[in-house]
């Protein structure tokens, strides 16, 4: 009798919890079918090849731009979090946890409260306009997040294996590549493709320190469609297309990386 109660009460509690996913689900997914809906009145597909053919804009050249900025965004971000992560992790050395805890208290401070000194110091370092001028300040803002997720997986990694390598005479070196990186790859792809759709959906860094047309990212070509004072239900369109274009890399990536996503992201949340 008590058995059934408590099939009974998982029961309940299962179909609970799926209408609410499923409700969550749909809030999500509303925008986007609004979005794609949108993007096809009027022409049709011919939305999303005036995009491509937009006269003031070169598409695949804005396109060019956000990748390579998200790509190098990522590695560099990647490299230097993964590094740090391994450091703070198996380590130890005098003032880590305070290092940490400093590094830390950076993801309290919102990006935009840094954007006037910022901008001062690039545009004293004569970076405006250059590639430089966003992958450096992307990189100072998602490198903290991706280190706090590492090192959280990194702590998962027994300590027993590494000293085992360090008897065999393996240096620190041969074990952050051999041991540390094979072992953390679902919190490396997650760190990778986090960074990926931060940078390439980055708007304001791309606002202050782009001017060339020709240096655009996918973000501010968006705002060409924006632009006019009498906007038609053409260029309505159009924007919404432009806007499911710009979407797709980072739906792309996140398929890619899926299977990693979740176990890298959750990892060290339950001590073990």
């Amino acid at each position: 009798m008590k058995q059934n109660k408590k099939n009974n009460s998982y029961s309940k509690s299962s179909v609970a919890a799926f209408v609410v996913l499923m409700v969550l689900m749909l809030l999500w997914f509303y925008p986007i079918a609004t979005a794609i809906v949108e993007s096809l009145k009027i022409k049709g597909l011919g939305n999303y090849l005036a995009v491509i053919k937009f006269p003031r804009i070169n598409y695949f050249r804005v396109v060019f731009n956000s990748f390579v900025i998200a790509s190098f965004t990522s590695f560099i971000v990647t490299l230097t979090a993964s590094l740090g992560a391994y450091a703070f992790s198996k380590i130890p050395f005098r003032g880590s946890s305070i290092l940490y805890t400093a590094i830390l208290i950076c993801l309290a401070i919102p990006p935009a409260a840094m954007m006037s000194p910022l901008f001062i110091t690039i545009k004293s370092l004569g970076l405006m306009n250059r590639y430089a001028s966003l992958i450096l300040p992307m990189v100072a803002f998602n490198a903290p997040f991706m280190l706090l997720i590492l090192k959280n997986y990194f702590d998962t990694i027994p300590d027993s294996l590494l000293e085992a390598a360090h008897l065999d005479g393996a240096s620190r070196s041969i074990i952050y590549s051999k041991i540390m990186l094979p072992l953390g790859i679902p919190a490396i792809v997650n760190s990778i493709v986090l960074t990926f759709i931060y940078s390439w959906n980055d708007f304001l860094i791309p606002l202050l320190f782009v001017r060339k047309e020709t240096m655009y990212t996918v973000t501010l070509a968006a705002s060409f469609f924006t632009a006019a004072k009498n906007q038609t239900p053409e260029m309505v369109a159009q924007l919404y297309a432009a806007l499911v274009l710009m979407t797709i890399p980072t739906i792309i990536i996140y398929l890619a990386g899926q299977r990693y996503f979740i176990g890298g992201l959750t990892a060290g949340a339950v001590k073990q």
